[in-house]
C-alpha cells in the first residue's frame, strides 16, 4: 500500500496527539517536502532521497536568510525520522530507510536569562509603571506584575496562564489556590506550610500541583480580595498584548537587550525569557529540577512512569533563593530596596 508523506504525518499525528504546537511544527515540515517537489512515497525513502530532502531545507533555509540553517535542517529530519519509524512500528512500511547523520548546529545563543541584580531592577521598576485609564482594581498596577514576575521566576508558568490572552488559555483562578497544608492531589503525602498552587501548561495542559514557598506566598496574600471568588482570576493587567507592556517595564528597568554571542544581533526580552530565566536558576541551584518543574517531556519508560519527582519539585521550589528584591514583601518592607533603602511610591 503506497503512502505519501502528507498523508502519513496527518496520521502519525492523530495518533500521537500532539499538541497544537508540536502538530504545527510537522505541518511546517510537510510544507517543506509539498515545496521540495519530490513525490515520493513513504516506503520508497532511501538515505539519499533523504539527503536530497535535507539538502534542500537547508538551501532554503540560508536564501531565506535563517539565523540557525542547520537547526532547520536537523529539526526536518528528525521529524521524517519519526514518521517513518512510527510507519515500520505499525506495518505500513517494510523496512526504515537508513538516515543521514544530523549536520553540526550551533546551541549557543549567549545568555538568554535575567541575572538577579536584572531581576531586582524589573521588580522595582514596577512601582514606576503607569496604571491605564479606567483603572479600579483594588491593587495598583505594579503589584500584580510584581507578582506576577515571583511566580514566572518560581514556576516557569507560561504567558497564558498568568493572564488570558487567548480564550484557549486557562489562567490562573482564586480556586486554585489552596492555603492549606495538605495538596490537593490526593496522591501525594507531602505537605506545605504555605499552601498550594494549581495550574495547567498552555502547551501540553499537563495538569502541576506545586508548594508555595514563602516569597509566593506573601505576594498571593497580598493580591488576595477581602472576599472569597473562586471564579476570579488572580492577575490583571496583561493587557491583549503582555509582551509589549513587558518591553515598556524592561526599559523602566535600565536592562539592555539580549544579544546572540555569535551573530551580535540585538533581540528584545520576551516573557517567555523568564521561563528560561526559572530554568536556569533552578538548574543551577539543583541539578536537573527544572525538568520537572517546566514540566518538559523526557525520555525512558522508567522515569517517565516510575520515578517519583515530586520530592524533587518540592524540595527545589522550598529552596530555591530568591533575589533580594522578591524578599522585600516577606520581610514587611515594601516599596523600600532591601539594599539601598530607596523608597518607592507604588502606583
Amino acid at each position: 500500500m503506497s503512502i505519501k508523506f502528507p498523508s502519513a504525518v496527518q496520521r502519525y499525528c492523530k495518533a500521537k496527539k500532539h499538541s497544537k504546537g508540536t502538530s504545527d511544527e510537522y505541518k511546517a515540515t510537510v510544507r517543506k517536502w509539498v515545496s521540495w517537489g519530490q513525490e515520493i512515497p513513504l516506503e520508497h525513502l532511501s538515505r539519499s532521497s533523504i539527503r536530497d530532502f535535507l539538502d534542500w531545507v537547508y538551501d532554503d533555509a540560508v536564501e531565506q536568510g535563517g539565523e540557525n540553517p542547520e537547526r532547520t535542517s536537523n529539526k526536518a529530519r528528525d521529524h521524517v525520522r519519526a514518521v517513518a519509524a512510527w510507519a515500520w512500528e505499525n506495518d505500513i512500511i517494510e523496512s526504515l530507510p537508513r538516515f543521514p547523520k544530523p549536520r553540526p548546529q550551533r546551541d549557543v545563543a549567549g545568555r538568554q536569562y535575567l541575572s538577579k541584580a536584572e531581576l531586582n531592577a524589573l521588580y522595582f521598576a514596577t512601582y514606576q509603571m503607569h496604571r491605564p485609564r479606567a483603572w479600579k482594581q483594588p491593587h495598583s498596577f505594579g503589584q500584580y506584575w510584581r507578582s506576577a514576575i515571583v511566580l514566572f521566576f518560581n514556576y516557569g508558568l507560561d504567558t497564558g496562564t498568568i493572564w488570558k490572552t487567548k480564550t484557549t488559555h486557562e489562567p490562573l483562578l482564586w480556586r486554585h489556590v489552596s492555603w492549606s497544608r495538605e495538596s490537593p492531589d490526593r496522591q501525594s503525602k507531602l505537605r506545605s506550610r504555605y499552601g498550594w498552587l494549581f495550574y495547567r501548561r498552555v502547551k501540553t495542559h499537563k495538569s502541576f500541583y506545586r508548594p508555595m514557598n514563602r516569597t509566593v506566598h506573601a505576594h498571593l496574600r497580598r493580591l488576595q480580595p477581602p472576599t472569597h471568588v473562586p471564579e476570579e482570576p488572580i492577575f490583571v493587567g496583561g493587557t491583549a498584548r503582555p509582551n509589549a507592556v513587558f518591553k515598556r517595564l524592561i526599559a523602566l528597568a535600565g536592562i539592555r537587550d539580549k544579544v546572540d554571542i555569535e551573530t551580535g544581533v540585538a533581540k528584545d526580552w520576551l516573557l517567555k525569557d523568564l521561563r528560561k530565566t526559572c530554568a536556569t536558576y533552578y538548574d543551577e541551584h539543583m541539578p536537573e529540577s527544572s525538568i520537572e518543574i517546566l514540566g518538559h517531556s523526557v525520555s525512558g519508560v522508567t522515569y517517565r512512569h516510575y520515578a517519583h519527582r515530586d520530592p524533587l519539585a518540592f524540595k527545589a521550589i522550598m529552596t530555591i533563593p530568591q533575589p533580594s528584591a522578591f524578599m522585600a514583601l516577606p520581610k514587611g518592607i515594601e516599596g523600600e530596596c532591601p539594599c539601598c533603602r530607596r523608597k518607592f511610591a507604588g502606583k
